[in-house]
């Protein structure tokens, strides 16, 4: 299980409170509140944070929030990532830089960036299956572009812009904040960037900072690590169980050779517990299975998800998304 750091989020709580509307029904449906947001260590699953981007742009009635927002995110927003983009002599270094820290944080999402003869194809992923991406690759795609711009200046372009959703036929949205072609239903997400750009020298960059900034990431980096070591080996035992047995803590201290209270001190660090992390994966089980239409009884997977029957799925999948399992737009029928 990939956790994110929870301020990320506050833009788009903040742009629905903006419009005189309130978010604590969204974010505690999620099992968060307001001052979480503000936390500098606190981290939710990055399942969340797609989910409610995406009820965020519900919300307010604005299928192009996330690019929005993207756009307006300032470098000192998304922390030390962004300070990157201002310690490295050329443009290739650090977008370099940035995609080796951003995945060594290990949130659930990643960057590659791919040379080729006339530049470099800059590459977002999202290793997350059943939920809703779009919003969180419009928002990360312009903000890459705006982190670009504070060393490049404020009319830089990528050559090109690269999506894999379908275009939603708000074209001119896209062109302002990137003005570049953007171009929908792609293999994968990416800005196209020129090579002459990539090699710039910038006489605007500190030097100095990169130590500085790297030993903070690496601390960072190590921390997210230990945390996902064990989280990601309690979710996998958990997952394992689904549909035979329900997961109890004790079976799974055992599978890892530890006291009970031990691993619920481990989980209460790392701001979750042994309760949510079934839900997750419940929730994840039973989100893949609707999006993949392989089965097509609420029963069938309901179990699978190691509920008892469908009606308890039902309730479970209402205060997910406030709706029921059999109308969702995650679900396709088999064939």
């Amino acid at each position: 299980m990939h956790l994110i750091r929870s301020y990320l989020l506050l833009p788009f709580v903040e742009a629905v409170e903006a419009r005189g509307l309130d978010a604590t029904a969204m974010l505690s449906a999620h099992g968060l509140k307001r001052p979480d947001l503000v936390e500098p260590h606190f981290r939710l699953p990055f399942t969340a944070f797609l989910a409610i981007q995406q009820q965020a742009a519900d919300l307010v009635g604005d299928p192009c929030l996330g690019l929005k927002i993207g756009a307006e995110i300032r470098s000192e927003q998304v922390g030390s990532l962004g300070l990157l983009m201002a310690t490295s002599r050329t443009l290739h270094e650090a977008l370099t830089h940035f995609s080796r820290w951003g995945n060594a944080i290990g949130e659930g999402w990643a960057l590659e960036l791919t040379d080729t003869p006339e530049g470099a194809d800059y590459i977002y992923r999202v290793d997350e299956t059943g939920v809703p991406t779009r919003q969180d690759v419009e928002y990360s795609l312009a903000n890459l572009c705006s982190l670009i711009r504070t060393r490049m200046g404020r009319n830089w372009a990528p050559v090109e812009v690269h999506l894999a959703h379908s275009n939603p036929s708000r074209a001119r949205i896209y062109q302002g904040i990137f003005n570049a072609p953007v171009f929908f239903d792609q293999p994968v997400n990416k800005l196209v960037i020129a090579r002459d750009d990539l090699l710039l020298r910038s006489e605007r960059v500190s030097y100095a900072l990169l130590p500085i900034v790297e030993a903070h990431l690496h601390l960072a980096a190590d921390k997210a690590a230990a945390d996902g070591d064990l989280l990601r080996q309690v979710s996998l035992i958990v997952a394992q169980s689904m549909g035979r047995r329900p997961a109890q803590i004790g079976d799974v201290a055992a599978r890892l050779d530890m006291p009970v209270r031990s691993l619920q001190r481990a989980l209460a660090q790392r701001q979750t517990s042994f309760r949510d992390i079934v839900r997750q994966e419940r929730r994840r089980v039973a989100e893949n299975l609707l999006a993949q239409g392989r089965i097509n009884s609420i029963t069938d997977i309901a179990i699978s998800a190691g509920y008892a029957d469908g009606s308890v799925f039902s309730r479970a999948f209402r205060t997910w998304t406030g709706g029921a399992p059999s109308r969702s737009p995650l679900r396709r029928k088999p064939g």
